[in-house]
């Protein structure tokens, strides 16, 4: 009798426990369907994206899957950048799970994107109190409120990230920028010259260049400018919370960019999984295919990449450095004939194409066909008159047929193109010395020395034929 009590009693504490289960899960499941957004209208998105959205919808609706299909949901409108359905859902997560972190940081990343950091910054700072460990919260943090001009909250925010990681170059450029706010030039310099030699300049190249200039160091400036080149952009610091939703990802466009950047960062095979499944995604995509086919190349891939480069002249005959690119991996894959007759085709389709007369002109120089390369050289300039290496290559097949002052006209037209261009300059400066025109040489000299582009073994065997030619330095 007694066993049997003891069975009952554990019987009704199971489903005692099961319903208490079952009705929270209920509960969750019924908040959840009152704060979903609406699914996006038909023809708005992609039937892929339409098709993994009503997949994490179905999670969203289920009993024991509400939960984590609505964080689902919001990572796929997130990843595929229909950012006010993300930041609905994320609301609704925070009230749902309103001590995870991650419902914070990244809807303050969209806020912080769209400018409104009155918005953004309060759920940053929450998320920083909830994950104190999270260094990219504690950097977002920082840049979010250096650009809301609450600065010492700024440093604050950055010292936090450098309690993380000590020597984070990403925390040091934001403390090296609210020193220069504050005119603390010497302590911006010692931070800056930590981050550009952590990064091999890739962070921090304008500013210690721009910082050198106010400090007098004009020869330092300029010999970084000569040594490094600057990336055009500035690169967010590593998330994890927010490069894991590329996972979630279906937009060809953003799989792109997404592509690009780990390529650049050396990450070579995570990029061509990203542009892979761009092109699973949007096969007719020309601009997928390419990117996918000239990273196959950079890696070594060449049948791969030979593949991608043909089915872009496919889809678009007239893209005109799909043929340019074929034409190049063919030389590469020694098979010159095949080379000729992908330059030629390409020209059939791209006839205007400055690119393309440029190879022809290389190629026609290379077999000592004079004439048809010089007119290939004057096609491709009339196409594109605004860059340089036409010019500067017409110029120098002038100098090797002893042309003089047509291969001069020539790098003339090439600096006009490009004021600054170092090979045009060298060849000037050195014609200058050698006709003993020496007020012109000394002119040309002197714009030499002020390009930090042009190797100081040039400069160096410029003033030497000039010392040579005058007997005096210039």
């Amino acid at each position: 009798m007694k066993s049997k009590t003891a069975w009952f009693v554990f019987a009704l504490a199971v489903l005692t426990a099961g319903g208490v289960a079952g009705w929270q899960a209920e509960m969750t499941r019924r908040r959840v369907a009152g704060l979903l957004p609406p699914a996006p209208a038909s023809g708005r998105v992609s039937p892929v994206l339409e098709d993994r959205l009503a997949a994490a919808r179905s999670r969203a609706g289920g009993l024991f899957t509400a939960r984590s299909g609505l964080g689902q949901l919001a990572r796929v409108y997130h990843a595929n950048g229909l950012f006010a359905e993300a930041l609905r859902c994320y609301d609704a997560l925070q009230k749902i799970e309103p001590s995870e972190p991650r419902w914070l940081h990244l809807p303050a990343t969209i806020l912080a994107g769209y400018g409104d950091l009155a918005a953004s910054i309060p759920l940053e700072q929450r998320a920083c109190a909830l994950a104190p460990d999270y260094l990219p919260a504690h950097l977002r943090l920082g840049d979010s409120l250096f650009k809301a001009n609450r600065l010492a909250e700024a440093a604050s925010a950055y010292d936090a990230a450098l309690g993380l990681e000590h020597d984070n170059p990403y925390a040091l450029l934001g403390l090296a920028r609210l020193d220069l706010e504050a005119g603390q030039l010497d302590r911006a310099r010692s931070r800056l010259e930590q981050v550009v030699s952590k990064t091999s300049y890739a962070l921090g190249y304008d500013l210690i260049v721009s910082l050198y200039e106010r400090l007098g160091l004009t020869q330092r400036a300029t010999s970084i400018r000569a040594m490094a080149k600057a990336s055009g952009a500035y690169r967010d610091a590593p998330d994890p919370w927010v490069d894991g939703l590329i996972d979630e990802c279906v937009d060809p466009y953003r799989l792109s960019l997404a592509a690009g950047t780990v390529a650049r960062n050396g990450d070579a095979p995570q990029a061509l999984r990203l542009l892979q499944r761009a092109v699973a995604v949007a096969p007719d995509d020309v601009a997928v295919r390419f990117q996918l086919g000239t990273l196959l190349v950079d890696q070594g891939q060449l049948d791969a990449a030979q593949h991608e480069l043909e089915r872009c002249t496919v889809l678009a005959p007239d893209f005109a450095d799909a043929w340019a690119h074929l034409t190049s991996l063919a030389t590469q894959q020694g098979r010159p004939t095949a080379a000729a007759e992908i330059l030629a085709e390409g020209l059939r389709h791209c006839p205007d194409s400055p690119g393309l007369h440029l190879m022809r002109a290389r190629v026609e120089r290379q077999a000592g066909r004079e004439a048809a390369a010089i007119a290939e050289y004057q096609a491709s300039i009339n196409l594109r008159p605004n860059e340089a290496d036409a010019y500067l290559e017409l110029g120098q097949l002038y100098i090797a047929a002893g042309r003089e002052p047509e291969a001069i006209r020539e790098m003339t037209r090439a600096l006009d193109a490009e004021p600054g261009n170092p090979v045009a300059l060298g060849i000037l400066a050195f014609h200058a010395v050698n006709s003993a025109d020496e007020a012109t040489a000394r002119a040309w000299l002197e714009r030499v020395r002020l390009q930090p582009r042009i190797e100081p073994g040039l400069v160096s065997r410029l003033v030497t034929a000039y010392q040579a030619r005058f007997g005096r330095s210039p």
